[in-house]
């Protein structure tokens, strides 16, 4: 994947200033603004059933895509974590656990029914752990975000992550395929942006 550097070295250098990132109502999220904005975004263009997120940490961006749906008058907020997601929302299912564990998955596949919706995926950034969260989620999902693919231009994760996973799978999903990246500003996620089909 090859991306306008002006645009990487801007992405690397939000990525670095971890202080610096948004909040929303007070509760930091882990998303450059951008990204978060996107989301809003794609959030008014599906009005998803749901949004699965798994890897909630703060839950700043659960709370942002709840309110956001909120608005809407429309789906939920699954935050898979393996902490407790410290925010409360009405429009929040919180599940802790191993985004993998069959009780995660069978309380995921509940809610989406045979629905499909918004998937991120944002918890351990494995290679590994990332194949089998695309395995399992992607078939839930009408848009799919694989979250911190610019791990791969960071040294200081070697070159590996969640890109590596995504480039292995997604030669064999042509169900879906790449969406821009979203404009103005940085994306944590280059190349990540996978949208179903019709």
């Amino acid at each position: 994947m090859v991306l306008d550097q002006d645009t990487l070295a801007s992405a690397i250098a939000w990525r670095r200033r971890d202080r610096q990132l948004p909040t929303w109502r007070g509760v930091q999220c882990q998303q450059f603004p951008a990204d978060l904005w996107r989301y809003g975004e794609l959030c008014f263009q599906l009005e998803p059933p749901f949004v699965v997120e798994v890897g909630s940490g703060h839950g700043g961006t659960a709370l942002f895509l709840a309110d956001v749906l909120a608005l809407i008058g429309n789906g939920h907020v699954v935050a898979v974590d393996v902490n407790p997601v410290p925010v409360t929302h009405p429009r929040v299912i919180p599940l802790v656990g191993d985004s993998l564990s069959t009780a995660v998955l069978d309380q995921v596949a509940g809610v989406a029914g045979a629905r499909r919706g918004l998937v991120l995926l944002d918890g351990d950034h494995d290679p590994v752990q990332v194949a089998q969260e695309l395995d399992r989620y992607a078939p839930l999902a009408d848009y799919l975000v694989v979250e911190d693919t610019i791990m791969a231009w960071l040294p200081e994760y070697g070159g590996s992550g969640p890109l590596d996973a995504l480039h292995d799978w997604l030669p064999d999903h042509p169900e879906f395929t790449a969406d821009p990246d979203p404009i103005p500003g940085p994306t944590q996620h280059p190349g990540g942006w996978l949208r179903r089909r019709p």
